[in-house]
């Protein structure tokens, strides 16, 4: 059976004539049981067959039939004249009804009945969660933020002013107003270290400096937070590897990083339907991992934002550059995965929202574990000397323990 970490679950366990008359019966409560039609004089109680029969009783004249009273436009109906469609009771026409709100995604219809910014579900956002006050939670950037409001440091918050420029006043603890928005100087690329000083594209804010996209900035973070499956992974699996990777951090980083873990379906640093990320660079999220089992990786593999995607073909599995689809490495899916694997590591940052991911992977689980050993063991000590955003090594044992050591590891390819 294969047991690729982050990938299937089985391979990391090990392995559609009449019609009738009814007669009505006593038991039935139908009145009698006699199936004959009773004579309609008998039944009135008028004498013999030839009595006289009864006049009919006159029929009333019919009422005539009230005229409808007029109908109010339905909000849910076209208002007539109305070039958008809605109107008040009173057919004064309005671009929206907060009562069924038909704004553009972004916008909400606030009560003055007008499409102004802001969410009103949670579709609208990044995050999946849009707020009472029609602001998204965790946002990444102005688009989803009510009116007056601007999205500084993930939080949607009101605009400082022009008199407050490159000083605290007018916003939190800690932030700094920057042409008009409240930033933080140690994460914000546009205003890094102090405002106005933005960074380059293949660059991020890390400790207020701009910082390569490579494994050698993993550290230049202030916190670090392991992204666990167990929502989708009843085994240990990837959450040893993991934890192993979020510890090699918080220690030999020269600033020691704060160290939490967090449920891919509770995170505040994940959308939890869709795994994307909205955190920003003031931390590190640690993957460990294939897109199987792992949302947030799924996401960044699918949107093509990781350097490199995992792929599985009849025979065998592969690691593919995104941006072009080369081959990078490949195994034939039959053989002892116990004791060889391929696996990357690799330090990306979405564009989107300023999220820092550090990512292992092998082909199965055995792999993600090499992954997990070298990287804390072989490469973070040397972290400095770490240029390249993404690695790719073969992993075989050759002791006979099942076990990584750091001589049993080859190099196969790197890149930016």
């Amino acid at each position: 059976m294969l047991r690729r970490c982050g990938v299937i679950a089985a391979l990391i366990a090990g392995g559609f004539l009449s019609s009738a008359c009814t007669i009505k019966t006593p038991d039935d409560g139908a009145g009698g049981a006699d199936a004959t039609t009773p004579d309609p004089l008998e039944s009135a109680g008028t004498g013999s067959a030839t009595d006289t029969k009864p006049e009919p009783e006159p029929k009333p004249e019919p009422k005539p039939e009230p005229e409808p009273e007029p109908t109010k436009p339905s909000p849910s109906e076209p208002c007539p004249g109305c070039d958008s469609g809605y109107c008040l009771d009173d057919g004064t026409c309005v671009e929206c009804l907060p009562s069924d709100d038909h704004c553009p995604r972004g916008s909400y219809c606030s009560e003055s009945t007008e499409c102004v910014s802001g969410c009103s579900k949670g579709e609208s956002c990044a995050s999946g969660v849009c707020l009472a006050d029609h602001n998204c939670k965790s946002c990444i950037n102005d688009r989803e933020c009510a009116d007056g409001f601007l999205c500084s440091a993930g939080t949607c918050a009101p605009a400082c002013s022009a008199e407050q420029e490159g000083e605290e006043r007018g916003c939190d603890d800690g932030l700094t107003c920057c042409s008009l928005r409240c930033a933080d100087l140690a994460t914000d690329a546009e205003n890094c270290g102090a405002c106005g000083n933005s960074c380059k594209e293949a660059e991020f804010c890390g400790l207020s400096e701009c910082r390569a996209t490579s494994l050698s900035s993993a550290c230049s973070v202030a916190k670090v937070v392991v992204i666990l499956d167990t929502n989708k992974n009843e085994s240990d699996g990837n959450r040893v590897p993991g934890r192993a990777i979020g510890a090699a951090l918080a220690e030999q980083c020269p600033l020691q990083p704060t160290l939490v873990e967090a449920e891919q379906d509770s995170v505040e640093a994940l959308n939890l339907t869709t795994g994307r990320p909205v955190s920003n660079s003031s931390e590190l999220l640690v993957v460990a991992g294939g897109p199987f089992f792992q949302n947030l990786q799924g996401y960044l593999e699918e949107q093509r934002v990781a350097a490199l995607y995992w792929k599985v073909g009849v025979d065998a599995a592969e690691f593919r550059l995104s941006k072009n689809d080369t081959l990078v490495a490949s195994m034939p899916i039959a053989g002892d995965h116990d004791a060889r694997d391929i696996f990357i590591i690799q330090f990306m940052r979405d564009p989107d929202s300023g999220s820092l991911i550090l990512n292992a992977q092998g082909f199965w689980l055995s792999g993600t574990v090499a992954a997990a050993y070298h990287l804390t063991n072989g490469l973070l000590p040397k972290l400095e000397e770490q240029d390249k955003a993404w690695y790719a090594y073969e992993w075989t044992d050759q002791d006979g323990d099942k076990a990584p050591d750091q001589d049993e590891f080859t190099l196969l390819d790197s890149g930016n």
